[in-house]
């Protein structure tokens, strides 16, 4: 399964028999035009039955809380009030976004969470979770990976606090990283001692 990242909250996860954008925003971003993902997952806003079900030349769209398998996609949306907190799961790869959470989960939403291989985060504060309460989210859950989102380099969002904050408050030395094209894993990552924290370039296609 290959993440990229393409600004904001918005993630494409694209495995051997489909393909997964996370939070795709109602402007475009470089790269999402190019082709239509299979389904669309979105952070925020309640299923719509139409869009739902299958129409050719239509992704097939989720959003809200519940259970859904869709081309044979696992997907699970956990309520937080505002913002519903989406583990997907691509060959064997449980991906969970937060989209714009403001605040932490309990344990009993992180033990519905189940096992996390990668945890999608907003850092940059503003609609959502600071650097420090970011930091504070992924020692709660452990993920094997996370991933940064929205700050200030993602489509020159400036209400956002830079990566760099995140990444020191993770234990990353000043030089020492570089935002990655991609994250590819092969898998499900069992379980991990220690989180690694992989910063992506918002990108296109």
């Amino acid at each position: 399964m290959e993440l990229t990242y393409h600004g904001l909250s918005c993630m494409r996860l694209r495995g051997r028999e489909a393909t997964v954008v996370i939070d795709p925003p109602q402007v475009a971003l470089p790269g999402l035009a190019r082709a239509t993902p299979d389904i669309v997952v979105r952070t925020e806003g309640e299923t719509d039955p139409d869009r739902l079900r299958q129409r050719e030349g239509h992704a097939q769209e989720v959003s809200g809380p519940g259970e859904f398998e869709v081309r044979g996609v696992t997907i699970f949306g956990l309520a937080t009030g505002e913002n519903t907190v989406m583990r997907v799961e691509v060959d064997e790869v449980r991906v969970v976004s937060a989209g714009r959470l403001r605040r932490q989960l309990t344990e009993d939403e992180i033990d519905a969470l189940g096992h996390v291989d990668i945890l999608v985060v907003p850092v940059g504060g503003g609609d959502a979770l600071t650097a420090g309460e970011a930091t504070k989210l992924v020692n709660a859950i452990e993920p094997a990976y996370v991933v940064p989102a929205r700050y200030s380099s993602t489509g020159g969002a400036t209400e956002y606090e830079p990566v760099d904050k995140f990444a020191k408050e993770m234990g990353l030395a000043e030089g020492t990283w570089q935002p990655q094209p991609r994250l590819v894993v092969s898998g499900p990552t069992g379980d991990t001692d220690q989180t690694r924290v992989v910063i992506l370039e918002p990108r296109g296609a």
